[in-house]
């Protein structure tokens, strides 16, 4: 039921026309109702509302739709041009977010809303009459506030969305909170079963990115049918038409083994979205590290700032790393926990560690303060790591330092990158 959600959540969030056609509808019915209340002109509460007759309120409400409809074409040709600068300086991946803001559906719900409700009351007068909906009418003189008040808010947060710093945050505090969900899983990580030649083989049929995996729906089948289920892809992958997304076979009592057919437990989506996938965080940290180092940009800066934060989340990730997401039977005689349902694979803090350090530093061999700043990422990730990732800190920092040997002519800038490599890589083959 979670996955059906934040799938509907993120469809929804996805969608600009969501929040507008919400609005709008909205908007018409508040507008119906409010054009039907009369507040007698003796009443108290006539004092503080609309004073005008019919014709003013008419000017009025026609001065406000225009203006509105105005500040909304105003407002998405700002927003096309934040979606260019944030597609070519930082990276693709970031659109999806900028359209799903709270700035670009809040500004866009608010003066759909305005419009609509502005011309169907405008629609609702009647030019016989002295004195239209007062209450209507003063509603719609608060919501011209509330308008002005939520373009200074959407200017004050497109800044902050093109700003470098704000974008390289967000994308590794969003890795954060991905992740956790996979590292607290309890106990150690448990090892992929065996997986038997007759198993059964769930086959994607299309194209598409890994969104997420319904562990809970494929361990309930599992147990329904005395079956063990092992997904191989993980949140993020890119999956082609007849690829194996996962394998599955029954126990040996259940008809000799034969299951009926596993149902769709991995979800795709046609572009790479965030979802379960905690790596996508890292990802977009990693094109802005790139696109900064490329010959059009060069900004090794906000290079060295991206590396900077990407630490932060690889020391965590090392520190706890992701754990394979695993569901048991229940088992009153095993303290709660029998045979195994499901197995669902993640990726490692290993793999996620070898693909950012390599990425940038293909991309920075030239430049010794970016590969020194990878070389401070190594360290301080093996600090906390185990095995596995410890040899891939090694094997990185081997290939930094070869990459600064075979790229920098300057001897004091390699010796800088040597330097802050170690002792071991302190003398330059081949006399150089």
């Amino acid at each position: 039921m979670r996955i059906v959600i934040n799938r509907v959540r993120q469809f929804m969030a996805s969608r600009l026309w969501a929040w507008p056609l919400a609005s709008g509808l909205f908007a018409a019915f508040a507008a119906s109702v409010l054009g039907a209340i009369k507040v007698p002109s003796e009443a108290t509460l006539a004092r503080f509302l609309w004073p005008g007759d019919t014709q003013a309120a008419a000017s009025m409400l026609g001065f406000i739709a225009s203006t509105t409809l105005t500040v909304l074409t105003t407002t998405i040709s700002m927003t096309l041009i934040v979606l260019q600068v944030a597609s070519g300086n930082f990276s693709h991946q970031l659109l999806r977010d900028f359209i799903s803001s709270r700035a670009v559906r809040g500004i866009l719900a608010v003066y759909v809303g305005v419009f609509s409700y502005s011309l169907l009351l405008l629609r609702s007068l009647d030019s016989k009459q002295d004195r239209p909906p007062q209450l209507a009418m003063t509603v719609s003189m608060v919501l011209v506030f509330v308008a002005v008040a939520t373009f200074i808010w959407y200017v004050s947060r497109v800044v902050d969305m093109v700003r470098v710093d704000s974008v390289i945050d967000k994308s590794a505090r969003r890795t954060l909170r991905r992740v956790d969900q996979f590292a607290e899983v309890p106990g150690p990580p448990v090892p992929v079963p065996e997986v038997p030649e007759d198993a059964r083989t769930l086959l994607a049929e299309e194209f598409g990115y890994v969104q997420a995996i319904d562990v809970d729906h494929a361990a309930r089948w599992a147990e329904k049918h005395d079956a063990t289920v092992v997904v191989s892809v993980r949140p993020g992958d890119t999956v082609i038409v007849g690829e194996s997304l996962a394998r599955y076979w029954g126990t040996p009592a259940d008809h000799d083994g034969e299951v009926p057919e596993l149902p769709s437990v991995v979800y795709l989506e046609s572009e790479r979205v965030s979802g379960q996938d905690y790596s996508l965080g890292l990802r977009q940290l990693h094109d802005i590290a790139v696109r900064a180092l490329s010959a059009g940009i060069n900004d090794p800066t906000t290079a060295q700032h991206v590396i900077g934060q990407a630490t932060s989340v690889l020391r965590d990730l090392a520190r706890e790393p992701a754990k394979p997401i695993v569901r048991y039977e229940e088992d009153e005689d095993a303290d709660g926990q029998g045979r195994l349902l499901v197995w669902a694979a993640v990726r490692t803090t290993a793999e996620v560690l070898q693909s950012f350090v390599g990425g940038v530093r293909r991309y920075a061999g030239g430049e010794p303060d970016v590969l020194i700043g990878l070389l401070r990422m190594l360290d301080v990730v093996e600090e906390v790591c185990d095995d596995d990732v410890r040899v891939v800190c090694r094997l990185e920092r081997d290939r930094v330092v070869a990459a600064a040997r075979r790229e920098m002519a300057e001897p004091a800038d390699l010796a800088r990158v040597l330097e802050a490599a170690g002792s071991t890589h302190r003398t330059p083959p081949n006399g150089l």
